[in-house]
């Protein structure tokens, strides 16, 4: 039932490093379009307070995505907030920078050209970070203790360019040994080996439940093929609707939020992005235990 994802998982650090981010994205790609999403918890500091934990409290939520020109994605991860040590100022918010950033780039902007914004941004973002880390004013031990482990930050940006999807990945992350800040690296987000460049997954981020999925006999495993039982004998290698690939994406982030609560949680955005015409996002604030039902003649009998 799940050969053609297990196939594909063990393929995803191809398109994505892992982190010890406090979130989770998944990226479907489907013939008609692509859809990503990403949970909503925003990690509360661990240890110290640093300049760039700012007041998050346990429990607190923000929106890591965001839908740009109707027909672009970006991904926020590892760090969504921050303020000065003395909670005067904001140093960073990613639902204001990235509004910003919606409203000083073209209406006609294709992704490469957005990755490229961005990626000349990212440095000026994030100069107190940097400052902070080039003056050891952080060290490592303090950063793994406020959970703000490396990197610095990723972003991952999707959507179509003349019809063909595509997305970049961008990381600053910090060389504990030097105190200096790699980045931002570019990386381009291709299909895995074997897969079809219109019919694959990948995901960045926390993956603790999500990886138990495609091992069989496991409970998280059950449960995928309970809430997506449609999704789940297609695969990914098939090609999904827009709607199953939403399924597939809800059915793993709260897979995710259940068995990693410390890391990840609702809400959750889903943002589609349909190879022809507008795109959406949607909010889903609960868990739901059956997103898709088998049709009565395929149904499991019951005993």
């Amino acid at each position: 039932m799940l050969k053609n994802f297990r196939t594909v998982i063990l393929l995803l650090s191809l398109c994505f490093a892992d982190s010890t981010a406090a979130t989770t994205v998944v990226y479907v790609v489907t013939p008609t379009g692509i859809v990503i999403g990403a949970d909503g918890l925003l990690l509360p500091p661990a240890g110290p307070p640093l300049g760039t934990n700012g007041v998050q409290v346990p429990g607190a939520t923000t929106l890591k995505i965001r839908l740009l020109k109707k027909r672009l994605a970006v991904a926020n991860l590892d760090i969504e907030f921050a303020k000065s040590p003395d909670l005067t100022v904001t140093l960073y918010d990613f639902q204001t920078w990235i509004k910003q950033i919606d409203e000083h780039t073209d209406a006609k902007m294709s992704v490469s050209g957005l990755t490229e914004f961005i990626k000349n941004q990212m440095r000026t973002t994030f100069a107190f970070e940097i400052a902070a880390i080039e003056s050891h004013k952080v060290t490592k031990e303090q950063a793994v203790a406020g959970n703000i482990d490396a990197p610095i930050v990723r972003y991952i940006i999707v959507g179509y360019e003349k019809g063909i999807p595509v997305g970049y990945s961008l990381t600053l992350e910090p060389n504990w040994e030097t105190h200096t800040v790699n980045g931002p690296v570019q990386v381009l987000l291709e299909a895995p080996a074997g897969s079809k460049p219109d019919s694959y997954m990948a995901l960045s981020g926390q993956t603790v439940g999500i990886s138990r999925v495609f091992v069989e006999g496991t409970k998280e495993q059950k449960e995928y093929s309970a809430r997506v039982p449609v999704e789940s004998r297609l695969g990914v290698g098939k090609g999904l609707t827009l709607k199953q690939a939403s399924n597939v994406v809800r059915a793993l982030l709260g897979i995710e939020a259940e068995a990693n609560p410390r890391f990840v949680g609702f809400p959750i955005t889903v943002v589609t992005i349909p190879r022809v015409g507008n795109g959406w996002a949607r909010t889903y604030d609960k868990d739901v235990s059956a997103l898709s039902t088998l049709p009565k003649s395929i149904q499991p009998k019951q005993r």
